[in-house]
């Protein structure tokens, strides 16, 4: 996930981007600034659907996932606290939309106060880069599961993961800080405020957010791969394994890499770099929409985290079954849903996972 904001050119393309790049965005539709009028369907029309889906699909998969995760009790291995800490950030992600769908559907019309504007992007950038950092240190976790299994590594014991999620959650907030220490909204057309978008361009701080990512990309890729060899001997690879979903859980992660925050990424320094020093009043470039798109692709990473532990994780399947009926059984009117088999003492651990 990795910068919020939109940053296409008109009036509200940067909510949470400007934040990043520092400068306004890109041209209002018209003459003068105040009198330009925003009418880009991609970012006012295609990018607020999407956070809607997001939304009311990421939002309550992700609660449902926190439910199973804690639902046995004390935390005791390490993956279940990095599975528990990335749930939290996807979580934070979702609670960010709401304010930026009205912004959006507005025309980039900032209705809240410059507090709520400047909360609004670190909370959006402290749930992006801490859910980076922590698909990666999930990845190395399963990948010592594979190649380390019989070693005793600081991320693989439960206090060291605590430690590496505390680092991350100040890492995302370092990522963050920025937002919180300028002014964030500014007059942009008669009677409209934008958030994140009339700055002195910060070029370096988005270079680095795509070194960022360069890094924790190649720790996910790298990981996949040793761990895809390592089971390329036919011993190693039995069905239904530990090994193979290890190997199911860091493909998902990539996969989400791949399709979620790469995009973004790829297009950002190109994007930042060809952004004007002032305002221009005129059409979105192409590179502006395709920035747009990556955004739009971004939010969906909160979406697909559940969707990897569902077809990666067979204890968190069987759990989530069981958090199901317990949520059914208290629906009013609902039928009493059948008991199912007590799990083992070792089903029960996500060590397996």
């Amino acid at each position: 996930m990795g910068g919020l904001c939109g940053g296409i050119r008109g009036a509200g393309s940067g909510a949470g981007e400007a934040g990043m790049n520092g400068s306004a965005l890109g041209p209002l539709p018209g003459g003068h600034p105040s009198e330009c009028v925003p009418s880009d369907p991609v970012q006012f029309v295609l990018v607020p659907a999407v956070y809607c889906l997001v939304l009311c699909v990421g939002l309550p998969g992700n609660l449902v996932a926190l439910l199973v995760f804690l639902q046995s009790g004390k935390v005791r291995k390490a993956i279940r606290i990095y599975l528990i800490n990335l749930t939290l950030a996807d979580i934070l992600f979702n609670l960010t939309l709401p304010l930026w769908i009205p912004y959006y559907l507005a025309g980039g019309d900032w209705l809240l106060s410059e507090a709520a504007c400047r909360l609004a992007g670190a909370a959006y950038y402290l749930a992006t880069y801490s859910a980076v950092t922590f698909m990666a240190l999930i990845s190395f976790n399963r990948y010592c599961v594979v190649r380390a299994a019989r070693r005793e590594l600081p991320l693989t014991g439960r206090r060291g993961a605590a430690l590496a999620c505390a680092l991350a959650w100040l890492l995302g907030l370092g990522c963050a800080v920025p937002t919180l220490a300028a002014r964030q909204t500014f007059p942009a057309r008669a009677g409209a405020t934008a958030c994140f978008e009339q700055h002195g361009r910060q070029r370096g701080y988005a270079y680095a957010m795509v070194g960022f990512f360069a890094a924790a990309f190649l720790v996910v890729l790298g990981t996949y791969a040793s761990i895809a060899r390592a089971l390329s001997v036919p011993a190693a690879a039995s069905p239904g394994s530990h090994r193979q979903q290890a190997r199911a859980m860091v493909l998902g992660m990539l996969l989400v890499f791949v399709v979620c925050v790469a995009p973004y990424h790829l297009t950002l320094a190109p994007w930042v770099g060809s952004q004007p020093p002032v305002p221009l009043c005129g059409p979105p470039a192409a590179l502006d929409v395709l920035h747009a798109l990556s955004v739009a692709l971004l939010s969906l990473n909160s979406c697909l985290d559940p969707l990897v532990y569902c077809f990666s994780i067979r204890r968190f399947r069987h759990d989530l079954g069981r958090t199901l009926r317990k949520m059914g059984r208290c629906l009013p009117l609902s039928p009493p849903a059948p008991a199912g088999p007590v799990p083992s003492a070792r089903a029960s651990s996500f060590a397996s996972s």
